[in-house]
C-alpha cells in the first residue's frame, strides 16, 4: 500500500480523469477557459463540482462555504470564491468536453471489464428530474410542472459488475421510445427494456438488424401461440411459446414467449428473440433490469440531481453529465482495489474518508 501514501482518497478518486489525453478541441477549450478564469481553472471546477455533487450539496452558496475546508482548498487549489464566481463558471463548462471525459474513463472500463455480446446485458430505461417552473421555463412538459428526463444505457455483467455506458438528455415530455434507436447500436447484443418501449415495428426492426433484446408485454397484447416449447424444470416458468403479437393490421416476426409466476402469484410475460438460451435464463434477463431502477434511485438520494445549480439547460446538463461521470469513477475504485464492496457502499466509506489518505479508504475495501 506504500504507492497510496501520498495520495488522499478524493485525489486518488479523481485522479481516472486525465486531461492530457482529451481532444485537441477539448484541449483548446481547456485552455480558454483556464485563460478567462485565473482563480478558477477548468480542472478546479471539475473537482468542485464532482465534490459537491458527491457530497449532496444544496447550494452555490453551500459549495462556496465549503471552502472553508483547508483539505478542500488543497485539493483543488481554491480557498475562497463565491457563489456566483461559481455559477459563472460551471454555466461556462462545455457539454461536449464533459462527454468525453465520460467516454475517456468508460474506455478505461471496458479495458477492464471486457464486456461482450455474450458475457453482457444493456438494460434501458429512463428517469424524470423534476425542475423548479419559476426558474426552468425551457423545460416545461405540463401546465404546472417542468422536468428532464435521463435516458439510459446500463451494462450489466453480473451483480458486481455493472455501469452506465450511455445516455441521453430531453425534455420529460419525449417518449421513451423515440430514443430506443439511439441507445440500441451493437449488433447481436441483448437489450432488457420495460413494456413502456414495446412497439411491434421497432421490435420486427431491432430483430431484422441483429440485435437481440428481452422486454414485456401488456395485458392487452394479442397472443399468436404458433408452437409450444420445452420449458425450464423450474417452478416458476409456466410456459414457453412461439408466438407473433399484433392484430390483423400488424403482425409481429414470430418470437418467444415465456410466462412465469413469481412466489406471490403474480403472472409475468417476457417476449424476446434469443432462441439459445433456457426459458429460466429469459427471466433472468427481465430481473436483471431492477439493477438500473437502482441506479436511478442511488443517483437522486444520495447525489445532487435533486437540486439543480443552475437555471440554464446546459447547466442542467453538465451537472447530469457530471453525475455520469462521477459513477464511473467510483466504480473505476472498485476495479482498481477489487474490493467485494458494492459500489453503494465504496461511496459510502468515499464520503467519510474523502481527504485522508487513500491507505485509509483500501483498509476499509479490502479488510485484512
Amino acid at each position: 500500500m506504500d504507492k497510496y501514501k501520498t495520495n488522499s482518497a478524493f485525489n486518488k478518486w479523481f485522479s481516472a480523469i486525465n486531461l492530457e489525453n482529451l481532444s485537441v478541441h477539448s484541449k483548446q477549450f481547456i485552455v480558454n477557459y483556464n485563460s478567462y478564469r485565473k482563480k478558477l481553472s477548468f480542472e478546479a471546477v471539475l473537482k468542485l463540482f464532482l465534490y459537491s455533487i458527491n457530497e449532496e450539496k444544496e447550494s452555490l452558496r453551500d459549495l462556496s462555504t465549503s471552502l472553508i475546508n483547508e483539505s478542500l482548498q488543497l485539493e483543488t487549489d481554491v480557498t475562497t470564491i463565491s457563489h456566483t464566481q461559481l455559477s459563472r463558471a460551471f454555466n461556462a463548462l462545455d457539454s461536449s468536453v464533459l462527454e468525453e471525459i465520460f467516454q475517456q474513463l468508460l474506455e478505461k472500463i471496458h479495458s477492464q471489464t471486457r464486456p461482450t455480446k455474450r458475457n453482457s446485458l444493456y438494460l434501458i430505461d429512463s428517469s424524470t428530474f423534476s425542475l423548479s417552473l419559476k426558474r426552468h421555463k425551457w423545460a416545461t412538459f405540463r401546465q404546472t410542472k417542468s422536468g428532464v428526463k435521463l435516458h439510459l444505457n446500463y451494462c450489466y455483467m453480473n451483480d458486481a459488475t455493472m455501469y452506465p455506458t450511455d445516455f441521453t438528455l430531453t425534455n420529460a415530455r419525449e417518449h421513451d421510445l423515440n430514443q430506443l434507436p439511439v441507445l440500441v447500436n451493437q449488433p447481436e447484443a441483448t437489450y432488457v427494456f420495460d413494456r413502456g418501449y414495446l412497439d411491434f415495428e421497432k421490435m420486427d426492426q431491432m430483430h431484422w438488424d441483429g440485435y437481440f433484446f428481452v422486454t414485456r408485454i401488456k395485458k392487452n397484447t394479442k397472443v399468436h401461440v404458433i408452437d409450444t416449447l420445452e420449458t425450464s424444470p423450474e417452478t416458476e416458468i409456466l410456459r414457453d411459446e412461439l408466438v407473433c403479437l399484433g392484430s390483423k393490421t400488424y403482425l409481429t416476426t414470430n418470437f418467444r414467449l415465456v410466462t412465469v409466476q413469481d412466489k406471490n402469484g403474480r403472472v409475468f410475460q417476457f417476449i424476446t428473440n434469443r432462441m439459445d438460451v433456457s426459458s429460466k435464463e429469459i427471466s433472468d434477463m427481465y430481473h436483471a433490469r431492477w439493477q438500473i431502477e437502482l441506479f436511478f434511485k442511488h443517483i437522486k438520494q444520495h447525489m445532487t440531481s435533486k437540486t439543480f445549480f443552475s437555471q440554464s439547460e446546459k447547466g442542467v446538463q453538465n451537472q447530469l453529465i457530471l453525475t455520469m461521470i462521477s459513477a464511473l469513477l467510483t466504480f473505476l475504485i472498485k476495479l482498481e482495489t477489487k474490493t467485494e464492496k458494492s459500489v453503494f457502499q465504496i461511496k459510502r466509506f468515499f464520503r467519510y474518508l474523502l481527504f485522508q489518505p487513500f491507505e485509509c479508504w483500501l483498509e476499509q475495501l479490502i479488510p485484512t
